[in-house]
């Protein structure tokens, strides 16, 4: 489960393009420090968070966890965005996997087939395990996330040695202004890196966990990835004399040039093979936690009862995988038709979508689990269930701000149909309001 968690974030591309795109444009180094201020909220998130997970065990979590305290139709149309959101994210990662691919396979062997060719044996992949379920996928992405651990620690170990210690000094690390525009932008970028927190409740269904094991497995996630984050940012500002410099002039080079001067002209060639794998990680995750949205929802009968077959011998969502396989291959057969270039013109839409999206969910969360406590829902006391949660909402409503006052600079896009995307959700979110299905419990209550 911590593995699914930290596949969905992709750490090594998470520091290649977010983390590297804050320390140009957004608050430089001082990211070290907002990425301790985005995980102290997301601990406290998680607070409320894990308070629901103790009574409601869930395929689609965040929306699950809306309506126990909210109601069918709020939960519902909660529902309808997440699986919107981890379709298209998932779909995104799919088409940067071939994308970087292709770079790869022109720098080794000087000539490579087209990206959406490998996009789509990498979506080939990606519905085997989707089929296959849990069991098989915790091993690929366990495998996928410590190779992308490696290479950190090996870039972090090799800087430690080849830098002074003055280089390391904590100074510039900590936040200062905390109210500017590019903080905001900085924890915009932070909060994104975390993205896929909810699929430690998403799996507990699935892989039978206990309470304790998604408690464990949430925190777990939560602290490994600050600290490979934190670590790796560190590490970037110690590499260079003006990492800030080198960031603004291009950030997509940051890692890859840093990796080239510490650890020898190889390092460059694996990295780009590192970050493939790390993107096709994420769309293993992301496809799962998509596929699972679609399953909970047709159980629901907030679509066709259908979705809510699975596979006899596996267990896994098998239709629901159809689906989101079928989904990801006609946006990506668009694209690959109109000669569009997967990172420029279809990260810009995801990115926007699927920030707005996640931050509003788990801003519902917090709400849902503060209603439950009033009417004696929940029993935990004041901290967990009513201290904790707003505490985390009121962080989570600033980061939404913040997303949309920089929503340009956070896709990457100032193209209108890009600045306009963010009502997509909005008009599937009033569909699944519409839609509310049937009465009862969708999920399995212990």
């Amino acid at each position: 489960m911590i593995f699914l968690v930290v596949a969905a974030t992709a750490p090594l591309t998470a520091l290649s393009s977010n983390i590297s795109i804050s320390i140009g444009l957004g608050a430089g180094t001082e990211t070290v420090g907002y990425l301790l201020v985005v995980g102290a909220l997301l601990a406290l998130f998680a607070v409320g968070f894990l308070v629901l997970s103790r009574y409601v065990v869930e395929p689609s979590a965040f929306a699950a966890f809306v309506t126990f305290g909210l109601g069918r139709r709020l939960g519902s149309a909660a529902a309808f965005v997440a699986a919107l959101a981890y379709g298209l994210a998932s779909t995104a990662m799919v088409a940067a996997t071939g994308y970087f691919a292709e770079l790869t396979l022109t720098s080794y062997l000087g000539s490579s087939p087209p990206w959406f060719v490998l996009s789509a044996v990498a979506l080939c992949v990606v519905a085997v395990l989707g089929v296959r379920g849990v069991d098989i996928a915790q091993w690929v992405t366990a495998f996928l996330c410590t190779a992308q651990f490696v290479i950190i620690v090996v870039l972090f170990t090799a800087v430690l040695v080849q830098r002074p210690a003055s280089a390391w000094s904590p100074d510039g690390l900590m936040p200062t202004e905390p109210f500017s525009g590019t903080a905001a932008l900085t924890l915009v970028f932070c909060l994104v890196c975390f993205g896929g927190y909810e699929a430690t409740a998403v799996y507990g269904e699935e892989a039978h966990a206990p309470r304790q094991s998604i408690r464990r497995a949430t925190f777990g996630a939560l602290g490994l990835l600050l600290v490979v984050f934190a670590m790796g940012t560190w590490t970037l500002k110690a590499a260079h004399n003006d990492v800030v410099a080198v960031a603004t002039a291009d950030a997509g080079a940051l890692v890859p040039a840093t990796a080239e001067a510490y650890l020898g002209g190889w390092a460059g060639p694996v990295l780009s093979v590192m970050v493939a794998f790390s993107f096709l990680g994420a769309a293993i995750a992301l496809h799962n936690m998509g596929s699972r949205y679609l399953f909970a929802m047709g159980r629901a009968g907030r679509l066709p009862d259908v979705l809510a077959r699975v596979h006899p011998r596996h267990g896994t969502p098998v239709l629901g995988t159809a689906v989101q396989i079928a989904f990801t291959a006609g946006v990506l057969a668009v694209f690959a038709a109109l000669g569009a270039d997967p990172l420029t013109n279809l990260f810009p839409a995801v990115s926007g979508i699927t920030s707005i999206s996640l931050v509003t969910l788990m801003l519902g969360c917090c709400i849902s689990v503060v209603v439950a406590r009033l009417r004696g829902q929940v029993t935990e006391g004041p901290w967990q269930a009513i201290v904790a949660p707003l505490l985390a909402a009121a962080g989570l409503a600033v980061v939404l701000w913040a997303i949309a006052s920089n929503y340009a600079t956070v896709t990457g896009s100032e193209h209108w149909v890009v600045a306009w995307m963010p009502a997509v959700p909005v008009l599937i979110a009033v569909y699944g309001w519409l839609h509310p299905g049937r009465a009862g419990k969708s999920g399995l209550q212990p």
